[in-house]
């Protein structure tokens, strides 16, 4: 604990190496918290507001600890900032020492092999062929084959698949780059590291490994801090629950198709098969999809008793089986036999117990995505496996964000995760020992912030309400002269709105969509008086201090879609409880997104602006006040009138 003191306080490290440090009691508050962890093996969750400075409040207390700490984050960009930023800065001024490193999952990085064996890949999207020539300069320089240091690689970047591999096609030891193989070299670092950052799916992807028994990822650790942990559920549903999809088909005949052409083997027979279970993939898929657009449908509805579905099907378990069985015959694979025939036969297992949807925990649907089409079967409910795969297997863990409370409390995390007192069909679980810390906020919110709610507005479903809202976004923006961003909970609003807007604003008018999301940032940043347009991707993770961005609006109250199959089950299922759907599922996760997107607006001490919400079921509904109780302390405001008032007297200075 004297660590602590001597690293935060006035006269500290910290104070000594940056010139413009501020003493934050919340900082040092939340570091003790933490610390505490470490002694007691007693888990924490601590909401920690923007300011608060988190990140060196979780990492000062592990590096002290002397304990092997597992740090994961909801991004591999939050992973980045951590290990790129944080690490080397606190390396800098540690009096002692201390080994970190950044893992990712393996298909971030190069393969040497497939690198070594393209000379001109083809490209799976128009325009990716331009960036090869960076790649290829890439990756003769590169020391850790990580792709997140090839400036400008688009994240969607689809040909980087045939330049990484996964564990399945792996050819380990046999390989004749093993001794230089960047994901072998990151796992060795990691396996001496004291620090480990890692994302939320890398780590759920662990954890998913080893209750199947098929190894592990990470190396043995003491303690785990999740920051952004307000994701832990969405990322625990998906990595517990199954998918199929018409990539893994592709991948998976391609690997085969690999194999052979490595080991020069003839299999006429086997290429014949690959070649047809391609065709029968794109067909099914193809039928699945079948005048469908981008979104979730439940399988039952897909299917539907559909001949030309339930046919495709069979024949694709029907070629799945000889594939497997011609597999099996080629005793030249050696080892990579048996993970391929496995992956075949992975397959078609999992596509049956899909399509059979006979396990009442699951709910099946289809998901289109781009290109993609997937069948999935996910937990309705993940507290029980959470519980028991993670809960309840580790002591030292720290639960952190800044949006994890609801209306007050912890109640909506907590269950979510399994902490609350719960029954199942073979145990009862007690209440999870884990403390709580709720840390008030750093920035001013009562003096710098108002909330604008227009109580007259019309209701979102009503039929003038895009244009009563588009009306009340122009006055806002001529008030501010631009320097704002406007979030929508759809794309339909957004389209309607930027439509009647575009022509009516003065400054610089972004839209999602129009250029990569860091390139509009970046233009958003270095454009006075610019106004960016955006949905669900620009409500977090986005960080703009200053006058950049000095009112946030947001159309309506993020709830969700109710006929999203997950969102639909889990409603169901509480419903079967005798519990309140809306009001225990709706309300919580529309409130933590809510927050979400409100945090846009105060990054700094400095920041000023408003926060404007239109949708005035706040002011109408008797869930309006939870809403309230969610977000930060600023002045609230019901009329237009007040916040140009307010406006005028509080940014004046800045709009000069």
């Amino acid at each position: 604990m004297g660590d602590i003191k001597a690293f935060f306080e006035d006269g500290g490290i910290l104070s000594e190496h940056l010139p413009t440090y501020e003493n934050r009691a919340q900082q040092i508050e939340m570091a003790y918290a933490v610390a505490d962890v470490f002694e007691s093996r007693k888990p924490l969750i601590v909401e920690a507001a923007t300011g608060t400075g988190k990140t060196l409040a979780y990492l000062m207390p592990a590096i002290a600890s002397g304990k092997r700490v597992v740090v994961s984050t909801q991004t591999k960009a939050l992973q980045e900032q951590i290990f790129s930023k944080d690490i080397p800065f606190l390396k800098r001024v540690w009096p002692g020492d201390f080994s970190a490193v950044v893992l990712k999952g393996r298909k971030n990085y190069l393969c040497k092999l497939r690198f070594d064996k393209i000379s001109q890949p083809v490209f799976r999207k128009p325009g990716e062929g331009k960036y090869w020539a960076r790649i290829k300069s890439w990756a003769e320089e590169t020391k850790t084959g990580d792709r997140a240091e090839i400036p400008g690689l688009p994240d969607d970047y689809q040909t980087w698949s045939d330049l990484s591999v996964g564990s399945e096609a792996c050819l380990g030891s046999k390989c004749p780059f093993h001794e230089e193989c960047f994901v072998t070299k990151a796992r060795e670092d990691a396996a001496k590291a004291q620090i480990i950052v890692v994302n939320h799916h890398l780590f759920f992807a662990d954890l998913a490994l080893r209750d199947l028994g098929h190894g592990e990822v990470l190396p043995p650790y003491d303690a785990i801090v999740f920051d952004e942990a307000h994701h832990l559920e969405s990322i625990a549903t998906s990595y517990f629950g199954l998918q199929i999809s018409n990539y893994r088909f592709s991948e998976v005949i391609g690997d085969i198709t690999r194999a052979l052409d490595e080991e020069s083997i003839e299999a006429s027979d086997l290429v014949a098969l690959l070649d047809t279970l391609d065709v029968v993939n794109k067909n099914y898929f193809s039928n699945l999809k079948f005048g469908k657009y981008d979104g979730r449908y439940l399988l039952d509805e897909v299917l539907d008793g559909s001949a030309k579905i339930c046919e495709s099907q069979e024949e694709l378990t029907d070629l799945l089986k000889d594939i497997e069985h011609s597999i099996g015959k080629l005793a030249r694979l050696g080892e990579r036999r048996e993970r391929l025939a496995t992956r075949v036969t992975d397959l078609r297992l999992e596509i049956g117990f899909i399509t059979r949807q006979g396990d009442d925990r699951f709910v099946y649907f289809l998901e289109i995505r781009d290109r993609g089409t997937f069948l999935q079967a996910c937990p309705i409910d993940v507290a029980e496996t959470v519980r028991r795969k993670l809960l309840d297997t580790h002591d030292m863990m720290v639960f952190t964000s800044a949006t994890l409370s609801t209306a007050g409390d912890f109640e909506f995390l907590k269950d979510r995760l399994g902490m609350l007192a719960f029954e199942t069909k073979d145990q009862k679980f007690k209440d999870y020992d884990v403390k709580t810390l709720s840390l008030p906020a750093v920035f001013d919110y009562e003096n710098n912030c108002m909330l604008y709610v227009p109580n007259r507005l019309p209701e979102p479903r009503a039929e003038n309400y895009v244009e009563s809202a588009t009306t009340v976004i122009k006055y806002l923006l001529d008030i501010s002269g631009g320097d704002a961003f406007v979030l929508f909970t759809s794309y339909a609003n957004l389209n309607a709105v930027h439509e009647n807007l575009e022509d009516e604003i003065e400054g610089l008018v972004l839209k999602q969509g129009e250029a990569p999301k860091s390139d509009l940032l970046q233009t958003f940043k270095d454009t006075p008086g610019s106004v960016l347009f955006a949905t669900a991707s620009f409500w977090e993770g986005v960080d703009v201090e200053g006058e950049a961005l000095r009112l946030v609006i947001i159309d309506k109250l993020p709830f969700s879609n109710p006929s999203d199959p997950v969102f639909s089950a889990r409603a169901a299922l509480l419903e079967s409880r005798k519990q309140n759907p809306f009001m225990d599922l709706t309300v919580p996760m529309a409130a933590l997104s809510l927050k979400q997107g409100f945090g846009r607006l105060i990054r700094s001490k400095s920041d000023k602006g408003v926060v404007a919400i239109l949708d005035s079921r706040i002011a109408t509904k008797r869930y309006g006040s939870y809403f309230i109780d969610s977000l930060p302390p600023a002045k609230l405001a019901w009329r237009a009138a007040e916040v140009r008032d307010w406006w005028s007297e509080n940014m004046s200075d800045e709009s000069e």
